[in-house]
């Protein structure tokens, strides 16, 4: 299985699903992933990825998310984000239809404004979708609004008024996802360097052990293969604190 072709497909998919309320059929997951023939063990993983980011399996019934569970700083922000957007003025029905005509076809900044505060709170629904990909609750609702704003800014692209709330939708989801893209990126040049320095521990430990002595870094590196630049940079993140070596 091509690696980049199976990221790309668990990509769509979970677009798909979050799109769906976070909710994916068997025959739509079926769908995207039966052309790469996964093996039941492949399958059964990739559930379990759906699964922790709290993608259920089945129909959306319409309900709200009951069970998001947010940790004490996501908690805290989100319950005093929704307080803020609470002070914002609601518009009638008739009254949005009006700003969303004088932003398309007036190019209007107070009626741009005004589109922007009416759906503040759709990026913080959106953020929920979300907030399983590991992504501070804050960051993501901050990406939300950037897309929100760059959706506002792209109204002379559509044809028809009806067409704004999927533009909307759209444009904050692509920044969502264009922000979590970026931070499994950063976690994941975190994660080789946790993956180095455990290596480099192990190595220490276990070749101190044999010879009944600390080992230096000269004598790791010979012993070892190991890049001595690498055990330098392994002293230098632990503050020399790797048991079996010494500086």
């Amino acid at each position: 299985m091509d690696a980049k072709e199976y990221k790309k497909v668990l990509d769509a998919a979970v677009r798909a699903a979050h799109e769906n309320h976070n909710y994916i059929t068997e025959e739509s997951f079926d769908d995207f992933f039966k052309p790469l023939e996964l093996t039941d063990e492949q399958k059964r993983l990739t559930k379990e990825y759906f699964t922790g980011l709290n993608i259920k399996f089945g129909e959306w019934d319409g309900s709200g998310d009951d069970e998001l569970t947010l940790d004490e700083t996501d908690g805290n922000y989100l319950k005093f984000y929704l307080e803020e957007l609470s002070e914002l003025p609601e518009f009638a029905e008739e009254e949005k239809t009006e700003i969303i005509r004088a932003a398309i076809e007036d190019d209007d900044d107070d009626a741009k404004q005004k589109l922007i505060n009416m759906h503040l709170s759709d990026v913080v629904d959106i953020a929920r979708l979300y907030v399983y990909h590991g992504m501070p609750l804050e960051d993501l609702i901050g990406e939300g609004n950037i897309g929100l704003m760059m959706a506002v800014d792209l109204l002379g692209t559509v044809e028809k008024a009806e067409e704004v709330e999927g533009l909307i939708g759209k444009t904050i989801m692509d920044a969502m996802d264009a922000a979590i893209a970026r931070d499994s990126e950063d976690r994941s040049g975190i994660d080789e360097v946790l993956e180095r320095l455990e290596n480099i521990s192990k190595a220490a430990k276990e070749l101190s052990e044999d010879l009944r002595r600390d080992v230096n870094s000269e004598e790791l590196a010979k012993e070892t293969g190991i890049d001595i630049e690498d055990i330098y940079e392994a002293i230098r993140i632990t503050g020399g604190k790797i048991e079996g070596l010494v500086k």
